[in-house]
């Protein structure tokens, strides 16, 4: 009965949230470097009134993408057994760096709290550090180094490009690693259907990410982004989800995260998104490139969200980085 239920809530859920599309700002690699102006506006622009903003043609961004994309699939492939020998040490304050499986939980509109149980994850810092673990059976050190520096280098731009790094705002990532997290989103079954997302409604709460469009296999074939699947934005509180096209390799999305918000009173909002599962047998992979301030870092914001528990509900008083971060994993993980 219990898993009846779940199925028609499942269903209820995908079918009376009709697929709206949200059109992407795209801005080529060639016009941002050139850096004049009017691109820096655009690039404003998306960010403040969508939270999201695509850059394509990054030279040699598709190669590392695919070369990533393929060592992911064989790391996958291995049984779990031997996954889980690279499961991190979980604890107050701990980087989860390794290989961890449904540690997540989020809100269902219907307020239920739920696990990503389908939504495998392998979280290395960027550059390369002895706090990593790698795997044996599989290089995957290689392709993530490879494809992670490209992607901090090309996100810290983008940052400075907007001005968020710097002396407005008093934030430097000199010697600061990025985190990197390989997402791997498994297909789905009847016992997974008491949750209709791979990854349910949430804030990255970091400064800003950098991701790159998802790839997806269905029996071991690529296959294009099924038309219900993806990832979905809400650019208001009170609008609605709104997938995002981005089914291009050539291409780099930018998002921006909830430190990034307190830091600059509103001027610049969190993205609000959620993943969408497909049906059948499809499987999912993607990376998101996390950035991150000196934890050090104290911050005296009157955003909205210092209202919130994480920040301690009186605006204008004094939060560390290292505060928001423990508070915001603690909100998110399984208990």
């Amino acid at each position: 009965m219990r898993v009846l239920l779940a199925i028609l809530l499942s269903l209820k859920l995908c079918a009376t949230e009709k697929v709206e599309m949200l059109p992407l700002d795209v801005i080529s690699y060639e016009t941002f470097i050139q850096g004049d102006p009017a691109m820096v506006a655009q690039l404003k622009k998306a960010l403040q009134e969508k939270g999201i903003v695509g850059i394509r043609g990054v030279p040699g961004y598709r190669e590392k993408v695919m070369k990533f994309i393929e060592t992911a699939r064989e790391f996958s492939a291995l049984p779990e057994k031997v996954k889980e020998q690279y499961a991190p040490s979980r604890g107050f304050g701990v980087l989860p760096l390794g290989y961890e499986k449904g540690t997540e939980q989020f809100k269902l509109p219907n307020g239920e709290w739920v696990a990503d149980d389908l939504k495998a994850t392998y979280y290395a810092l960027v550059p390369d550090t002895n706090q990593n673990r790698w795997p044996n059976e599989v290089n995957l050190k290689t392709p993530f180094m490879e494809l992670g520096k490209l992607m901090s280098e090309m996100g810290t731009a983008v940052m400075e490009k907007i001005g968020l790094l710097g002396p407005q705002h008093g934030i430097s990532l000199r010697g600061v690693p990025r985190l990197g997290r390989m997402l791997y989103y498994s297909k789905c079954t009847e016992s997974h259907n008491d949750n209709p997302y791979w990854c349910g409604s949430h804030f990255d709460h970091g400064l800003f990410t950098a991701l790159l469009p998802a790839v997806y296999f269905e029996e071991g074939r690529q296959v294009a982004e099924p038309e219900e699947a993806g990832l979905f934005i809400k650019i208001s509180s009170d609008g609605q989800f709104q997938k995002i096209v981005a089914d291009d390799p050539d291409l780099l999305l930018f998002q921006v995260g909830e430190f990034a918000q307190l830091v600059t009173n509103d001027a610049i909002r969190a993205t609000e998104h959620r993943v969408h599962k497909a049906s059948g047998s499809v499987e999912r992979y993607t990376m998101a490139m996390f950035f991150d301030p000196p934890m050090d870092l104290v911050v005296h914001s009157n955003s909205e969200l210092a209202k919130d528990v994480r920040y301690g509900q009186v605006a204008g008083t004094a939060c560390t980085a290292q505060h928001w971060y423990d508070e915001s994993y603690n909100r998110y993980l399984v208990k």
